[in-house]
């Protein structure tokens, strides 16, 4: 009784200036447009727009310009401003200087792995022993510093590109539990808040301190590898990478099954209570009742309206700062795969096979990228559709 008594209170202050618009048929388009205008008004968007305008400043020439207040008016009208063919040939246009700019990185493997060849057959034509192996080991170490540079390159975009978005999720979730509050989903918001507060955190620190290095060092074990016939490391390496990809998988299906359980069961506790405030509303509460209980209904559906147009513009978001830092690692990871498919017919099948080691490598560190998206873009999915349920379900 306590939390209908608690739910009938806040939906009173939430709809008392707007209670009234609801009386009659004909103010209703005009009500429903206050109503919607002041729950924005009350909902805190500035860490939001803070991401966003980063993304703008970034992003500006690939991506039509965008304000998250204007994207939430056109969908709680139904309608959407952004041209889908223009924002995909902008992160095409996007992708296509990414691999221009990686052309070099390209270039120099090449050659190196072309000197790297030279000095071999130099070494096994004149038999000249220490001399051709030194050039050789140290074209190779060349070689392989460059290569490590990059990987680090791509290790520090993937660091940077979860960083933002876990911020911009710990921004985005006040804002949609806010709202799952208001159409009636106090359980679930009360289960949400701490679960995914405290899961972001380990996240991050799990994929800062654990995943990445594993990765890190299981590449660096592979090269040494590949450039000693004595000093065999291969084993180890793989177990990182096996550990990593392990990490990664466990993490992901153990947070998007909880997050699920969890939305399940609040959403039927939650219509539970929604609907008995209701009933107890219409029945108990004389003269206004049944007009407090439309109002209370009217404000639960435009606030649904606007938690969904909120929702779907943060999956939007989610998408944009997943898939530039994304397609960033793969234009890398393609220059490596098709500098070790070049080196491959010289002859030099050692740093064709650590090239293509290092291309594997770093299709990981793409894959957890691209994981920790889908992680947070599951997520945001599952708060829309917990609250969505528990109105259906009321």
């Amino acid at each position: 009784m306590k939390k209908i008594f608690l739910l009938l209170f806040l939906f009173s202050l939430w709809a008392w200036p707007s209670s009234g618009l609801a009386l009659t048929a004909d103010s209703q388009p005009a009500a429903s447009a206050q109503i919607l205008e002041q729950q924005i008004q009350k909902l805190d968007f500035s860490q939001v727009e803070k991401v966003i305008n980063e993304i703008d400043r970034e992003m500006g020439n690939y991506l039509p310009k965008f304000s998250f207040r204007q994207m939430i008016d056109d969908l709680k009208n139904g309608r959407f401003s952004w041209d889908l063919k223009t924002v995909l040939a902008g992160i095409g246009k996007y992708f296509i200087e990414e691999l221009i700019a990686n052309s070099a990185l390209l270039g120099k493997l090449v050659v190196l792995a072309v000197v790297c060849a030279v000095l071999q057959n130099l070494q096994s034509a004149f038999d000249k022993g220490t001399t051709g192996k030194f050039a050789h080991a140290a074209c190779y170490l060349v070689l392989f510093t460059i290569a490590l540079g990059s990987f680090s390159l791509a290790v520090g975009i993937g660091r940077e590109a979860i960083d933002r978005m876990v911020g911009f999720v710990l921004a985005l979730l006040p804002i949609l539990l806010t709202l799952l509050v208001a159409v009636g989903g106090m359980t679930s918001a009360a289960v949400f808040h701490p679960f995914i507060m405290g899961s972001l955190s380990v996240i991050s620190v799990i994929l800062k301190n654990v995943i990445f290095p594993l990765i890190f060092f299981g590449a660096i074990l592979s090269i040494v590898s590949q450039l000693s016939e004595r000093f065999k490391v291969s084993r180890l390496a793989g177990l990182f990478k096996e550990l990593s990809v392990i990490c990664i998988g466990l993490m992901l299906t153990i947070f998007i099954g909880i997050l699920t359980i969890q939305g399940a069961i609040g959403s039927v506790a939650d219509s539970v209570t929604l609907r008995t405030a209701k009933f107890a509303t219409d029945t108990f509460v004389p003269v206004v009742g049944g007009i407090f209980s439309d109002a209370l209904e009217t404000v639960v559906s435009y606030s649904l309206l606007l938690k969904n147009a909120v929702g779907i513009v943060g999956l939007v978001i989610i998408f944009l700062l997943c898939t530039f830092p994304v397609l960033k690692i793969f234009a890398i990871t393609l220059v490596y795969k098709i500098a070790a498919a070049l080196v491959q017919p010289l002859g030099d099948a050692q740093i064709a096979e650590a090239l293509e080691t290092m291309g594997s490598y770093l299709v990981l560190v793409f894959a957890v990228v691209s994981g920790v998206g889908l992680m947070f873009f599951v997520a945001i999915t599952i708060i829309i559709g917990t609250a969505n349920l528990t109105v259906m379900l009321r």
